[in-house]
């Protein structure tokens, strides 16, 4: 039984059994987050806490393009406590969210995943992505550092796979995303997106197969046992960008 829930016309949740699906439905922008959306996806996802796994995914052509929110111009007065509060904030309370979620999230990645949209990839427990799909971390055209973005990626790429993305903002195509451990696996793209869709189907009912405490055992150890503490970093790099806006 699929009981259905919108958490907002951009963000589609509802749940399949034991199966919470939460969707980026923006298609016409790319998906890209606004703040709202960013909100109402922490909304969804503590929505599912009652799910054991929780699947992400994105309608249209392209996961998400990145955040729909230009950086405030030079000389505006804009302060660093402007920035934390509508720049930072939704996203640390994203990264929270995802902190809050004991159940594995699978994220499922088609297109562009770009921004916050390699962000949500990162974070998720496990990522399958189809193999038309990119990464990107551009902020640095538009004078952002993407420290907060950069905050979920260092324990899962290697420190100078990670400053070459940023460094350079080129696309990372998927095989390297999957040589760097951006994603888990990948899937072969068809037209439909249904080889993606089935691959995430079979690996959701391999792990409900399985004990609820072991799952979570394992997404608890995979959580605590990296060298880096994702929220410390994502908080020192929102002080970082907060500084940065705000002196120019």
């Amino acid at each position: 039984m699929s009981v259905h829930h919108q958490s907002s016309p951009w963000i589609l949740a509802s749940h399949q059994g034991d199966i919470s699906f939460i969707t980026l439905n923006r298609v016409d922008e790319g998906n890209r987050v606004t703040n709202q959306m960013a909100l109402d996806l922490c909304l969804a996802l503590d929505a599912s806490n009652q799910s054991r796994v929780i699947v992400l995914n994105a309608n249209g052509s392209e996961f998400c393009l990145g955040r729909d929110m230009p950086p405030p111009k030079p000389g505006s007065g804009t302060t660093a406590q402007d920035v934390l509060k509508n720049d930072t904030e939704p996203v640390l309370k994203l990264f929270d969210a995802f902190n809050r979620c004991v159940q594995p999230v699978v994220c499922a990645v088609q297109g562009k995943a770009w921004g916050i949209g390699m962000v949500l990839a990162a974070v998720a427990d496990v990522t399958l992505a189809s193999t038309n799909s990119t990464f990107r971390l551009r902020e640095l055209e538009r004078g952002i550092p993407p420290c907060i973005a950069m905050a979920p990626l260092l324990d899962r790429m290697p420190v100078k796979a990670l400053a070459h993305l940023v460094f350079s903002t080129q696309e990372m195509n998927a095989a390297t995303a999957l040589t760097t451990g951006v994603v888990s696996q990948l899937v072969n793209q068809d037209a439909a997106g249904q080889l993606l869709t089935q691959e995430v189907a079979a690996l959701t009912q391999m792990m409900l197969s399985f004990p609820d405490a072991s799952i979570q055992a394992v997404k608890h150890y995979l959580k605590t046992a990296p060298r880096y503490h994702e929220t410390n970093a994502a908080h020192y790099g929102a002080s970082l960008l907060a500084n940065v806006l705000s002196s120019r």
